[in-house]
């Protein structure tokens, strides 16, 4: 028997407002990590900040150039790209 797809169905707030953590420290880690690279003079420490910050920029990319983000208010606003949760593994 064929299985009919579902349709893709909107995350749950609790998922969104994790999602919404999450970014904030993520961009706050590749701020804290370029601060840190441009103080540093040794370059085993410059190569490993450098990979450090490559592994939290593709962490920051998951979200998609409409990513989840907290407004004024605390209310969230936009959605990852892609992420509804019909089409998460």
């Amino acid at each position: 028997m064929a299985s009919v797809p579902l349709a893709p169905q909107p995350l749950p707030a609790a998922l969104l407002r994790a999602a919404v953590i999450h970014h904030r420290l993520v961009d706050a880690f590749i701020q804290l990590t370029r601060t840190e690279l441009a103080r540093q003079r040794d370059d085993y420490a410059r190569d490993s900040l450098n990979e450090l910050l490559d592994v939290l920029k593709a962490q920051l990319a998951v979200y998609g150039p409409d990513a989840v983000v907290p407004s004024p208010a605390g209310v969230l606003t936009g959605m990852p790209t892609g992420l509804e949760a019909a089409n998460l593994p």
